[in-house]
């Protein structure tokens, strides 16, 4: 084996305590994550079949599996509006033993991990195994992700999996579609960094990137729309109506910034909002799929006499 492998970067220090009613996330280490109140069904069983921690370990066993230089960089949790299932919920029970706040009192429903993949990477990109658990079931994906600002990338719908949804797997398909990803590593990183490269190379016009915010909002617009004749036709659109906002005028200062544009500028700045710091958990990986397969589709559709508007825009 390896001897470079390693299961956990810089040791993060156990959190005794979390504060949710005023921190929209935590970030936490494994062993903290071990310590939260561990929610089961009426069978005694775990309540979505395999605990958040179990399915991180497992995720990671296959890394060392595959040999890869490996790192398990980050595990956040974070709340939702939910009233019914509350991706945090506190027992004040388990509060009055270990503590006001403490970690023991703390049911974790929606947690997103990353582990970086260390093969192959250079000073630009790395390449990131992400897992997100939350109360609709398991989500993986893998893609490159920029080093500098940890921002993401999901190129392909070959490189996500979920055990929920209309393209949903069971539980064992799961986990080996993610070993299926590990031993082919090599080949599925540099397609995906050869597809970067593509977008690197083609430039985006101002007329272009006009074009292409209206795309964003009609598809969020449709989305959204009562009518089944509209909303029916976009799947998961790529930005919300106030991360289009955010979005657009992240861009306009980048054309102030640089004269020319390309598509990986576009998607690059995108990725900033598919962290779960700015966004709900179970929208991070669909979303960030979903632009990367919109801007794919505007390019080839871009030109004056093919900008008719293809039957399905979004993943």
């Amino acid at each position: 084996m390896n001897e470079a492998i390693s299961n956990m970067t810089e040791p993060m220090p156990q959190r005794q305590a979390f504060d949710f009613q005023n921190n929209r996330v935590e970030v936490m280490n494994l062993d903290t994550l071990k310590r939260t109140h561990q929610e089961d069904g009426p069978d005694g069983n775990p309540m979505r079949d395999i605990y958040h921690f179990d399915a991180i370990e497992r995720t990671m066993d296959l890394c060392r599996h595959h040999n890869l230089n490996y790192a398990l960089e980050e595990i956040f949790a974070a709340q939702n509006n939910s009233r019914h299932q509350p991706g945090v919920a506190v027992l004040k029970k388990q509060e009055a033993h270990y503590g006001e706040k403490a970690v023991e009192a703390h049911i974790l429903r929606r947690i997103f991990t990353t582990i970086r993949i260390r093969d192959f990477e250079t000073d630009e990109l790395t390449t990131t195994l992400v897992l997100t658990y939350h109360q609709d079931g398991m989500q993986a994906a893998i893609g490159p992700c920029v080093r500098m600002c940890h921002n993401q990338c999901i190129l392909s719908p070959e490189r996500t999996v979920a055990t929920y949804g209309r393209n949903k797997v069971s539980f064992e398909a799961f986990f080996a579609t993610i070993d299926g990803w590990l031993s082919g590593f090599e080949v599925q990183m540099t397609a995906d960094r050869e597809r970067i490269l593509r977008m690197k190379n083609t430039p985006v016009t101002e007329q272009d990137i006009y074009m292409y915010v209206g795309l964003l909002t009609v598809l969020r617009v449709a989305h959204d729309s009562s009518d089944r004749r509209l909303s029916s036709r976009v799947g998961t659109y790529p930005l919300n109506q106030t991360q289009i906002n955010s979005f657009t005028e992240d861009v306009l200062v980048k054309m102030q910034e640089k004269p020319v544009l390309t598509a990986w500028n576009l998607y690059n700045i995108a990725t900033e909002y598919y962290k779960p710091e700015r966004a709900e958990i179970p929208t991070l990986v669909p979303q960030n799929l979903a632009f990367a397969d919109t801007l794919e589709r505007f390019i080839a559709f871009r030109q004056p006499q093919q900008m008719a508007v293809p039957e399905r825009l979004s993943a």
